[in-house]
């Protein structure tokens, strides 16, 4: 589940600033409850799949957190959080096109989260976490 997306251009310095900034972030934890797998970004040109995940109070209060913490940095976000676990991408939408899957929601724990580095590569997108920062 991203948050935010910072950009392409964080150099160390910047990171350090970032992981200093949401160390100071205090939540308690809490759950989330996922829900349907959908086709992305609609049903009709679909380039991936995700999770629509309850948008609960406590979600959003560390989704606050977070970017209120990256505005103090000038990292502002492009777009409103949305809550959701994205599954896959893919570069041609598949022969069937995707149908939404129901089934009985599911929670997690949330106790602690990341920040991650993403680079692209023609193999596929590769992950690296810089920082864990627990509850």
């Amino acid at each position: 589940m991203t948050v935010q997306f910072l950009g392409d251009e964080v150099d160390d310095g910047m990171a350090q600033k970032i992981i200093d900034a949401l160390s100071k972030i205090k939540f308690d934890p809490f759950e989330i409850e996922m829900g349907d797998a959908l086709p992305f970004p609609n049903p009709f040109n679909p380039r991936g799949v995700w999770i629509e995940c309850g948008e609960s109070e406590e979600l959003m209060g560390l989704a606050e957190k977070i970017r209120n913490q990256m505005v103090e940095l000038n990292l502002i976000a492009d777009k409103p959080f949305k809550a959701h676990i994205t599954l896959g991408r893919y570069k041609r939408p598949p022969f069937k096109k995707p149908k939404a899957v129901q089934g009985e929601p599911h929670t997690f724990t949330v106790d602690y989260f990341y920040l991650m580095e993403s680079n692209l590569t023609p193999e596929g997108p590769q992950y690296k976490t810089l920082a864990r920062f627990p509850m």
